[in-house]
């Protein structure tokens, strides 16, 4: 897993993520505010082929709610695949969020543009 501040300072985790059709690398901004695992791009659920698994209420920033399809994928992590939910976004940018990192202590020292994985 390898992590790293874009140009524009954001902090960002590059992930292997494997859905029904094939496996893509996606660079995702860490979200400390976005309590679900991933939020993916349509495009890319698209291209991997992901598999339904329900709907999800959920509440966005501003407060407002909204049910979302929330789809199955498999993230790997340390060699290791685990299965996690995404929500798709029309952004084009993935986000991870602080359900995907809860196994690791999470440092982000802006600062020093260093991002730091502890199990």
């Amino acid at each position: 897993m390898e992590a790293f501040f874009d140009r524009n300072g954001r902090p960002k985790i590059r992930l292997k993520i494997k859905g029904r059709k094939q496996i893509e690398i996606v660079e995702s901004v860490i979200d400390t505010g976005f309590d679900g695992f991933l939020s993916l791009p349509i495009s890319i659920a698209v291209t991997l082929g992901l598999e339904l698994a329900g709907i999800q209420k959920v509440e966005y920033a501003d407060g407002r709610t909204s049910k979302e399809l929330v789809f199955t994928i498999e993230v790997n992590f340390d060699g290791n695949w685990k299965k996690v939910y995404t929500t798709l976004t029309e952004s084009y940018e993935a986000l991870a969020g602080t359900a995907l990192l809860n196994e690791y202590e999470v440092r982000l020292n802006f600062k020093t543009q260093k991002i730091t994985f502890l199990k």
